[in-house]
């Protein structure tokens, strides 16, 4: 118990400055993403580019989830861990999980061509994959409709990028 003590009266504030600085940096990168995510709102409404309700949503998740997921790396290497290893780990996975995903990707890529054209927008009433509903929802791997009996579907954005949509519009 006393090589305990000594060890952490002798190693405690440096364990305690290194975990300090690591929640600084993960407050700092939360932050930069809530700033950053407004700014890009705000350039996005100065623009004279027209852009989707969806598009909007997609491209502020994307810069919190790239900030926050930098902030955790850096974080990380503040702990003193290695993170090359971690990244090179993280580079095998991805390629690993995009094989076994293949279907899934095939609609997340849908799911950017929809947003990057919108053919909808939330609130239209649209006719696309055999489904004809109100669009409550959308990411990028599938959209969600409301059928008029208040039916709740889900289709894959692979299925109704590789179709016809028929948009009637917004729903009065």
């Amino acid at each position: 118990m006393n090589d305990f003590v000594n060890w952490f009266i002798e190693r405690g504030p440096q364990i305690g400055l290194h975990l300090g600085g690591a929640l600084l940096i993960l407050l700092g990168g939360w932050l930069t993403s809530i700033i950053a995510v407004r700014v890009a709102g705000r350039l996005m409404n100065m623009s004279k580019l027209e852009f989707s309700s969806l598009l909007r949503q997609f491209i502020s998740k994307l810069i919190r989830w790239i900030i926050n997921a930098v902030a955790l790396i850096m974080a990380l290497g503040q702990l003193g861990v290695n993170i090359g290893p971690l990244i090179a780990g993280l580079g095998v996975t991805g390629f690993i999980i995009g094989f076994a995903m293949q279907q899934t990707l095939s609609n997340f890529a849908a799911g950017f061509m929809l947003l990057l054209y919108h053919p909808y927008d939330i609130g239209d009433e649209i006719e696309a994959a055999g489904a004809t509903g109100i669009v409550e929802g959308m990411n990028l791997v599938n959209t969600t409709l409301q059928t008029e009996e208040g039916t709740v579907i889900t289709i894959p954005n692979g299925k109704i990028w590789g179709g016809v949509i028929k948009n009637k519009g917004p729903r009065d």
